[in-house]
């Protein structure tokens, strides 16, 4: 179960990065140029809360799961040289209610941890690995056109994760948590994640499409989206999203399983100008996925509604 949620979860994650690209600090005649421009020393505070509700049917049986959680995030540009900005960041709060095949987690760092794992409550594990990634560093460069160079500090913060969480099988958790956090993989999220740019300057009311094709847990899936800038009042740029979801090339996952998926995810976001970054917004993704190998067929159905606020430090 936990895998299995780790591995929606880093889908679900790269879905609602993609719908947060960048905004932008210039007008010109022809219109706003979009691009990332975050100045070094700039601080941002960020926050996503996604409210799931997933159905699947195991081996015949139905099965309901309902997620309500948030992830706090501080980002930095600590670097800037040669037209590449470093970024760090540092995950700030971690909240989780989770509702399970009757099995219940609720979790959140703000509040202290008194949750036990035992053979009652294994959906306890869940909370703890989620609760330890608070403090989690990680860090990547990227330059104006959304192009990431590297990603850093991914391992190493998986590693401290376990560790903090203090769990049993430690090692078999490292070894299935690092497949779905893969710095490869990530390296290519997040590229595909700020590949928003439409690349040259748009004018409000102009829409501009983007294809992408990202990997979670070995497995691709396919975006197909449509940026459109619906108005400009002063730094706040409002960008509707409305994305196509499909499977990629290769679908077949880590546990030898294959992913078919289709979805949509819409909304609305706004972007301070200056900075280029997501002040605040709203998403609604929609998603049927059916997993089939090793003789069984989960079909599972996903509607999920996202949150993003944002603001300057």
């Amino acid at each position: 179960m936990l895998k299995k949620f780790l591995t929606v979860a880093a889908i679900a994650m790269s879905v609602i990065i993609a719908g947060c690209g960048s905004g932008s600090e210039t007008k010109t005649a022809d219109g706003y140029v979009l691009k990332f421009n975050m100045a070094k020393g700039t601080k941002f505070e960020y926050s996503i809360t996604m409210d799931m509700s997933m159905k699947q049917n195991v081996m015949g049986k139905d099965m309901d799961v309902k997620n309500k959680m948030l992830m706090g995030y501080t980002f930095e540009v600590n670097g800037d040289s040669a037209g590449w900005k470093k970024v760090a960041a540092t995950i700030s709060r971690v909240a989780m209610d989770m509702n399970a095949a009757g099995m219940t987690v609720h979790f959140d760092t703000n509040e202290p941890d008194t949750a036990t794992i035992s053979e009652q409550n294994p959906m306890a594990m869940v909370g703890k690995v989620m609760g330890a990634m608070k403090g989690g560093q990680f860090g990547f460069t990227i330059n104006e056109n959304g192009e990431v160079g590297s990603v850093f500090g991914l391992q190493e913060m998986m590693q401290n994760m376990v560790s903090k969480a203090n769990l049993p099988n430690a090692e078999t958790m490292m070894q299935s948590i690092s497949k779905s956090f893969d710095e490869e993989n990530f390296k290519q999220n997040m590229q595909q994640s700020f590949n928003v740019y439409p690349g040259k300057p748009v004018k409000t009311g102009e829409s501009w499409n983007k294809t992408m094709t990202m990997k979670n847990s070995g497995m691709d899936m396919k975006m197909e989206n449509t940026y459109t800038l619906q108005s400009v009042t002063g730094d706040d740029a409002l960008v509707k999203v409305v994305s196509k979801i499909s499977s990629g090339g290769d679908t077949t996952g880590t546990m030898g399983m294959k992913m078919d998926m289709s979805g949509t995810l819409d909304g609305d976001m706004h972007y301070n100008l200056p900075t280029g970054m997501p002040e605040k917004g709203n998403m609604d993704m929609k998603m049927n996925m059916k997993m089939t190998g090793q003789g069984m067929e989960v079909p599972m159905d996903m509607d999920m509604k996202m949150l993003f606020e944002g603001k300057k430090l």
